[in-house]
């Protein structure tokens, strides 16, 4: 099992980026990942109603990265 850490920007209203990081934690789970924890590393506000979000998110996972 290898420890694994992404970070994803989102952005939207609230309802929008909950559903987004949602389907990424979906994700890792389907392809046989834990998610260990989800960090809020940035907020801020982004046009009228929106805003942007910036996650890192740290999770195992049981597949390898090929080597590059």
């Amino acid at each position: 099992m290898a420890y694994r850490c992404m970070v994803i920007s989102l952005e939207g209203n609230d309802r929008e980026i909950t559903e987004k990081l949602n389907e990424v934690l979906s994700t890792i789970e389907q392809e046989g990942g834990q998610v260990l924890e989800v960090e809020t590393s940035l907020a801020r506000e982004h046009g009228i109603d929106g805003f942007v979000v910036l996650y890192t998110i740290k999770y195992k996972a049981i597949r390898e990265l090929p080597e590059e």
